[in-house]
């Protein structure tokens, strides 16, 4: 009697593409995005950046982040473009993969067959030949589209584009002239317009475009003839249209937009004049308008608009909260809140490096010899000491002392120290005044204050250097002495970042090839150390909710806890956090490019809700079960509604696909689909696209 012996084979799950979304959403607020895109499916506003986030928002007062969920569990790509329709939303990022979600709010990730680091410039939702299509754009005039089957990139014939509409049948890219197209496979030229073309957008049976210098608008029924009138009113650098509420509004460059109730006579506006808006939508009776540095603006005609969000400060540096509000100071100013996350720019003060509060009054210093100080946050007083390079300010006792170098070469300088009872009225210390200080190489580089002493970290090439003063008596901020007590571990170390929050001392040292520790103490004389091993960049540190944080560049923010440092959810993946600051609750990471980072949440360990990838198959969304050589996938609901199976290679590629009716909850998958070993399978039905990634181990 002979025996089969069969070889074993097992189907793992490798990747979910639905996880749980509240483990897996970032835990820091980004209030300010660089925003690159909005849609609106008919009751919610979904947004993405550049800094990798999606969020949502029914109003555009109060926006949540959506949880992205690819194989390593998260996002940290650009976002370039996206748009809703077919029941779900699409969106395209610099990566061989797009992001779609039935709600918004859960985010999945596919592999795509177009290139990826393409900067795509816009995407639209339209019915084309051959049924449901998504349409994008780029600059270097490809396009891709993709139905419920699969995308594929599709030249337009165009040098560039950077828009697209939809309407009556037709697809209107524009950017080098305007091409149209009835099934996106094939593009044609039009007639009646030429040159370079901004915008488009469809409404009342007609498209309606902009050139991009603003002089003349087009108009179409069909998307093939053009009519060209002169634009009078019209703004330039228009980067996005719509329609809505009667009207064409249309969003661009250094927060100009415009509006017309007919395409061919506009009146223009001004929203955020330090911003340059990248999108606009009509949707619950209002429009919306977003910013590239986080602006968001509000309008119930397209006419008169209101900011919700209006962030003008180029890069903030520190932040310091009193009476209760806080204030960040930054390169171009001053930003006010009473909350953390609403955020009015106050006044356009440049260069500030620091901020301090004290005697009911707050202060804040410059790189060019500037000290401004305001009793509410609000209305700011100039005091011009002269030559001075500020770097940190800070109030103990009854005094604030400024502190900083002179200019120059930084390594050459001598310490400046000026002080103040009042904030207003500054006396200044020559360096051959001061005691503890060398005449020149030395100079403070971030300054804190106990209420009773000051401590200082020491720039100019010194090493594990902190000096000390009182902050009470005759002759405050005259007298320094070397802090005693600094571990062994901090040798070596440039002291770069010193705060005192929460009853400790937390100071951040960081070498020039980007090592870093953090030292704390208690009490100012006994200290202990904390190693930081690989990472990188770090800017500050502080200490809040009984762990210590610290942040810096390309948005990392990591808490200490249980002897390791973890990295928290990111709210930017392209912008440099240069300050945190912790009191009142709250959490705020800053730095360049205005962005602000709110937190009230504990820190956490884990990042996001992850599945191993020798995980069971019987977990997620599908089930891939195999019988001989047939394979079975079923689905872990009961669709309402018909709906489509289909199996991709990792490349893109289909490589089948099956209808289910309603109520059908499996697909037999021929044997030549598994013998790809790896596949992404795809339902899309019943109001939902989920995907799931099996591997044949055999």
């Amino acid at each position: 009697m002979m025996c089969r012996v069969k070889k074993s084979i097992v189907l793992a799950l490798a990747v979910v593409g639905v996880v749980f979304a509240q483990s897996a959403a970032p835990r820091w607020q980004n209030i300010y995005p660089a925003y690159n895109g909005l849609a609106f499916d008919g009751s919610t506003f979904v947004a993405v950046s550049g800094d990798g986030l999606i969020r949502t928002t029914v109003d555009g007062e109060t926006w949540q982040n959506s949880a992205i969920n690819d194989d390593e569990g998260g996002n940290s790509r650009r976002i370039y473009a996206v748009a809703y329709g077919a029941g779900q939303f699409v969106a395209l990022q610099n990566s061989s993969k797009y992001l779609h979600s039935g709600n918004g709010f859960v985010w999945a990730s596919d592999p795509t067959a177009l290139p990826s680091n393409v900067p795509w410039k816009h995407i639209v939702y339209g019915i084309g030949s051959f049924g449901w299509e998504f349409v994008a754009v780029a600059a270097d005039g490809v396009t891709g589209r993709f139905d419920e089957d699969y995308w594929e990139r599709v030249s337009s014939g165009a040098a560039s584009l950077s828009h697209a509409a939809y309407g009556a049948g037709k697809f209107a890219v524009v950017g080098d002239g305007i091409k149209w197209s009835g099934d996106a496979f094939a593009w044609g030229g039009t007639s009646g317009a030429s040159g370079q073309i901004a915008v488009a957008a469809f409404g009342e049976g007609k498209f309606v475009a902009l050139s991009k210098n603003g002089a003349n608008a087009y108009t179409s029924e069909d998307a093939q003839s053009w009519t060209s009138v002169s634009a009078s009113g019209a703004a330039a650098d228009m980067t996005d249209m719509v329609f809505g509420g009667g009207k064409f509004v249309a969003v661009g460059k250094a927060g100009k937009g415009c509006y017309s109730s007919n395409g061919t006579s506009w009146t223009s506006f001004t929203l955020n004049e330090n911003d340059d808006f990248t999108a606009v939508k009509y949707g619950t009776n209002s429009f919306l308008a977003l910013g590239a540095k986080g602006s968001v603006y509000k309008s119930a005609n397209g006419e008169s608009w209101t900011p919700l969000y209006g962030n003008s400060v180029t890069s903030y540096k520190q932040i310091a909260f009193g009476n209760g509000k806080y204030v960040a100071v930054g390169d171009s100013g001053v930003s006010v809140s009473s909350d953390g996350i609403k955020w009015e720019r106050k006044s356009s003060a440049k260069n500030l490096t620091g901020v301090a509060f004290g005697a009911n009054k707050f202060v804040a210093v410059s790189d060019n010899g500037v000290i401004i100080s305001s009793g509410d946050g609000n209305t700011w007083t100039d005091h011009n000491i002269g030559e001075a390079v500020f770097t940190s300010v800070a109030f103990g006792g009854t005094t604030f002392i400024a502190g900083g170098r002179t200019p120059g070469m930084p390594a050459q300088s001598q310490v400046v120290i000026y002080t103040s009872a009042n904030g207003a009225d500054w006396s200044g210390y020559a360096v051959t005044d001061l005691s503890g200080w060398q005449t020149s190489g030395e100079y403070i580089a971030s300054l804190c204050s106990s209420g009773d002493k000051f401590i200082a970290a020491v720039g100019g090439g010194a090493t594990k250097a902190l000096k000390e003063c009182a902050a009470t008596g005759s002759n405050v901020g005259r007298y320094w002495s070397s802090v005693p007590g600094l571990p062994d571990a901090a040798d070596g170390y440039p002291m770069t970042s010193a705060v005192y929050v929460n009853d400790k001392f937390v100071v951040l040292g960081v070498k020039a090839t980007g090592d870093a520790v953090l030292i704390n103490s208690d009490n100012g004389t006994s200290w202990t150390p904390i190693a930081i091993p690989n990472i990188k960049g770090l800017r500050a540190a502080t200490y809040a909710k009984s762990h210590y944080f610290a942040v810096g560049d390309s948005g990392g923010v990591y808490a200490h806890m249980s002897g390791s440092w973890i990295q928290q959810g990111k709210g930017t993946t392209n912008r440099n956090l240069s300050t945190v600051y912790s009191d009142n609750n709250a959490i705020i990471a800053a730095g360049v490019g205005g962005v602000i980072l709110h937190s009230t949440a504990e820190p956490t360990s884990v990042k996001h809700a992850s599945t191993p990838r020798a995980a069971s198959s019987k977990g997620g969304v599908m089930r891939l079960s195999r019988l001989g050589r047939a394979s079975t996938v079923t689905l872990s609901f009961t669709p309402n509604s018909a709906g489509a199976i289909a199996v991709y290679s990792l490349s893109g590629r289909q490589l089948y696909k099956a209808r289910l009716g309603a109520g059908e909850r499996s697909a037999r998958l021929p044997e030549r689909v598994m013998s790809n070993g790896s596949v992404i399978v795809r339902y899309t039905g019943d109001g939902r696209v989920v995907s799931q990634r099996f591997q044949l181990v055999r």
